[in-house]
């Protein structure tokens, strides 16, 4: 396990910052897949098992409320990170982790450094 990184897939319909996750962790050697299509995403996360996901919660199409509902009913194991500009005072937050989801990051995303240490302290069950 030592050394072996999470298999990534990342969902949001911001194809700028999609395209900065995949370069940041690619260059830093994570498998990372990633859509800016969330209908697309639910076929990503089933192909390719990921360890980790990261998801925006507002999306056309599906939110990632349900994509989350999804993926803890097929990949109960897979660790969630919401990212997302939404803000209602935590609410949405808080709803989120009850709900099953490791951590609500909020965009724009502080470090990718951090956003990397959150995926990795979620990887190892801590």
């Amino acid at each position: 396990m030592a050394g072996k990184k999470p298999r990534i897939v990342a969902i949001d319909d911001e194809a700028d910052f999609i395209s900065m996750l995949e370069d940041y962790f690619r260059l830093r050697g994570y498998e990372i897949t990633t859509t800016s299509k969330a209908v697309h995403g639910i076929e990503l996360i089933s192909n390719n098992k990921p360890d980790v996901v990261i998801l925006d919660l507002k999306m056309p199409g599906i939110s990632g409320d349900e994509i989350l509902g999804l993926l803890k009913s097929r990949q109960p194991k897979a660790k969630v990170i919401f990212i997302t500009a939404f803000d209602d005072a935590g609410k949405t937050k808080a709803r989120l982790l009850n709900a099953g989801a490791y951590a609500y990051l909020d965009k724009p995303v502080e470090s990718l450094k951090k956003l990397e240490d959150v995926i990795n302290a979620a990887y190892s069950g801590k």
